[in-house]
């Protein structure tokens, strides 16, 4: 099997057990990162309602394709796909009554989308892609319910472990890890963490988080 199949599998399997072990039926994810919908696809098969963002049209249309043959399987879920950022989103749940808000946010951004096909990519790359995932998971905090849970799906790369150095960068604005599950064939790791506080939210700005240390 390719390594991006193995990879593909192994999110699937993290998010379908994170989905079914920490949501009920009438839970309501969020996926500020949404790409292809694989995080989309696996909550309509476990019967959740989910909201994805993703800004790029060409995987905004997969996703939509792929959530309409999840949801023609009959498995009671349903799952929306919006073209823009989390800003989008956040705008779009604002005004929603705490008590409705959503109690998880997944997302399973691709490295491939900042990193050079062979995952090697340079330090200012590896920093952004991970400022980026953080700052998204970090910005639902606006429109999730108390004690929601925000999760990564990720993997390392040969220089970086990018799930422990996203860990690090969560729980130095906050966030408190509940539970952190890998795929040891595939080293790809869910980090799922949840903010009581509600304190200051990522920075968006690469420049203004601290990576010393990245490379460990």
């Amino acid at each position: 099997m390719r390594p991006h199949a193995s990879r593909q599998r192994s999110v699937a399997t993290l998010a379908r057990q994170a989905i079914t072990t920490y949501t009920d039926q009438d839970s309501l994810l969020l996926d500020p990162i949404c790409g292809s919908g694989d995080i989309l696809v696996e909550a309509v098969r476990a019967g959740r309602m989910a909201i994805g963002v993703e800004h790029e049209p060409y995987w905004v249309d997969m996703a939509r394709t792929r959530i309409e043959r999840a949801t023609d399987s009959g498995r009671g879920g349903f799952a929306a796909v919006v073209n823009g950022s989390v800003d989008t989103l956040v705008r779009m749940l604002a005004g929603e009554d705490r008590s409705d808000r959503a109690s998880m946010v997944l997302t399973a951004p691709q490295t491939g989308t900042t990193l050079r096909a062979d995952d090697e990519g340079t330090a200012s790359n590896i920093a952004e892609f991970i400022a980026g995932s953080v700052s998204s998971v970090s910005r639902c905090t606006q429109v999730t319910a108390a004690q929601s849970l925000h999760g990564v799906i990720c993997w390392p790369v040969p220089s970086i472990d990018i799930p422990w150095a996203i860990e690090e960068v969560l729980t130095a604005v906050g966030f408190t890890l509940v539970d952190r599950q890998t795929v040891g064939s595939t080293s790809v790791s869910l980090l799922l963490l949840n903010r009581p506080d509600m304190g200051p939210t990522m920075p968006e700005r690469v420049d203004q988080v601290d990576f010393s240390g990245l490379d460990r």
